[in-house]
């Protein structure tokens, strides 16, 4: 009898420890999901002539476009220009002729700087976390900057400043 009891309460504790288990397990992915969805509404995109950083979150967010130069790439060098965005207000896109931003990078870089190469989009969300979206569409997360060398970042109000850069209200805010 004493066995028969023992082996229940033995069941018992093991079915409340998987129970334990997959609450823990849930958990974890639902703070993975909330710490996403600020990160997955950053976008970032270009057609040739200008590159456009969207916002669609309720918060403020800062943004940075990181680039390489032909240099750099053919050296294989992690080398990146930061090219402050700055901090894109909620449910903004941000449109900016990619002259601006070349030339930026150009007087930022020593060397030639030829045939330069948007990598990604480094960005901070509301809660601090740091992402990059990478010019592939890709998001990920991050601790620092996406590179191991960055060559100089711009300072002052950045791109978003820049008389030739517009800003828009994105449809889908319209709540806001």
């Amino acid at each position: 009898m004493a066995a028969a009891s023992l082996a229940i309460t033995a069941w018992g504790t093991y079915k409340a420890a998987q129970v334990a288990d997959d609450q823990l397990a849930q958990s974890k992915e639902d703070s993975e999901k909330e710490e996403r969805s600020q990160a997955a509404r950053m976008t970032m995109w270009g057609d040739g002539k200008v590159s456009v950083v969207a916002n669609r979150s309720l918060d403020p967010v800062w943004a940075a476009f990181f680039l390489n130069d032909q240099a750099n790439r053919e050296s294989r060098s992690h080398r990146v220009t930061y090219i402050f965005v700055g901090v894109v207000p909620p449910c903004t896109a941000v449109t900016v002729p990619k002259t601006v931003t070349l030339s930026k990078a150009a007087a930022l870089s020593p060397g030639p700087n030829t045939d330069w190469i948007f990598q990604g989009l480094h960005f901070m969300t509301a809660d601090g976390q740091a992402w990059v979206r990478w010019n592939d569409g890709r998001l990920s997360k991050v601790t620092g900057p996406p590179s191991k060398s960055v060559v100089r970042q711009q300072k002052g109000g950045g791109l978003i400043a820049d008389e030739q850069t517009e800003q828009s209200h994105l449809a889908e805010c319209k709540a806001i």
